[in-house]
């Protein structure tokens, strides 16, 4: 069961700190097998509304947390990476706590800074912190939206190199100014145009928009050998069924994107779990009834989110009757257009499997889940193809 007891009003932040903390874990391990140094920059660090002295319901406590223990695993692997760690932060009390607290706490070997100031004012001292040549994380966290998420105010950053960025896409703000004529400068600096949801439903218009910000996102990275890539996960309202704001993900490599859309598989289902609570909870309140039962213990790990036949009908439309190797390129192809998990492709070709309709010709035996090892072969995967009717 999740512990909530430091995100009261606030479950939407213990979401986004759950996916920070998995991600991260996961990429660090990764990029420290070939560089010698990992930089992590927090934008927007705070701490705000924290409640523990200790800042482990914030980002500071999270990352640095992470980055040590990420270091001490990859030091039993014979690898010495250095961590580099920098936290923006422009309110005066804050930072003064931010900044007494990396001093107290940064664990050993994690090289802490933190500056004060705006960060659209400090992107060139970002910069030219981060140099050029180290793999650099860039977590853009804001409380708003303003010379923020805009292309021209992240476009510095976007073109350097061996960087990735998770963006808080703050969509509800969005959503109600961008169709406002005084926002029009703003949204087509952040879209590239001045969007037109006109007669869409909701879920169209937050497609369309999402979708605008991610491609005019990757126009501004330069693909540096490899073509930039984009995934996102919603983080719905703590009680009401709308997205609250978006995580926009954005790297050059495509074992990024499987592993963050792993990542988001698993955060989907804590959600849920997360949001079911909270809605009891507020219920309760109301009513001063205490529920039977706990009603998070109730929510299903599929939520059928999507539709298997539409997954079905994807998979014979992108084999031919010629084998075709499905690897990680393939696969982050697949995620970064649909949105799906690999758990929703694996489902359905597994059943797709099982009505003789296709043919995994790698598969030497019989598997219950994982139908198509994308990871096979140096990650170019295995032979798929349709079989004719």
């Amino acid at each position: 069961m999740e512990d909530l007891k430091d995100y009261k009003g606030r479950e939407q932040a213990y979401i986004k700190h759950k996916l920070l903390e998995a991600y991260l874990m996961r990429l660090f391990m990764i990029v420290g097998q070939f560089q010698k140094t990992i930089c992590y920059v927090d934008c927007f660090a705070g701490p705000w509304e924290e409640t523990r002295d200790d800042l482990m319901d914030t980002s500071i406590g999270i990352s640095m947390k992470i980055m040590s223990e990420c270091r001490e695993a990859l030091l039993r692997l014979g690898k010495n990476i250095q961590f580099r760690a920098l936290y923006i932060e422009k309110r005066k009390r804050a930072h003064a706590k931010l900044k007494s607290y990396l001093l107290e706490n940064s664990p050993s070997g994690i090289a802490a800074e933190s500056f004060f100031g705006d960060f659209f004012e400090l992107r060139t001292k970002v910069l030219e912190w981060c140099g050029s040549d180290d793999f650099a994380f860039f977590f853009i966290d804001p409380k708003g939206w303003k010379n923020v998420v805009e292309i021209p105010t992240l476009k510095p950053l976007l073109q350097r190199p061996k960087s990735e960025f998770l963006i808080n896409f703050m969509y509800d703000f969005i959503l109600r100014t961008h169709t406002q004529k005084e926002f029009e400068e703003v949204m087509a600096a952040i879209f590239g145009e001045v969007p037109n949801t006109k007669g869409m439903s909701p879920d169209e218009r937050e497609n369309h928009l999402l979708t605008l910000y991610r491609t005019y996102l990757k126009k501004h990275m330069p693909a540096n050998g490899s073509n930039p890539r984009s995934a996102m996960i919603p983080i719905l309202d703590r009680t009401r069924d709308r997205t609250k704001y978006e995580l926009v993900y954005l790297t050059r490599s495509p074992k990024g994107i499987e592993v963050f859309m792993a990542a988001s598989e698993k955060l989907d289902f804590v959600q849920r779990r997360v949001r079911a609570r909270t809605k009891q909870e507020r219920a309760e309140e109301k009513t001063k009834q205490q529920s039977l039962f706990a009603v998070e213990e109730l929510v299903p790990e599929k939520d059928g989110r999507v539709d298997l036949e539409i997954v079905k009908s994807y998979w014979i439309k992108k084999l031919g009757a010629e084998p075709q190797r499905f690897g990680i390129v393939e696969l982050a192809d697949i995620l970064e257009e649909t949105g799906w998990f690999e758990s929703d492709l694996q489902e359905a070709f597994g059943e797709l499997l099982s009505e003789g309709k296709v043919e995994n010709l790698d598969m030497d035996r019989k598997r219950r889940s994982r139908f198509v090892h994308f990871d096979e072969n140096r990650n170019t995967g295995e032979r798929l193809r349709r079989i004719e009717q």
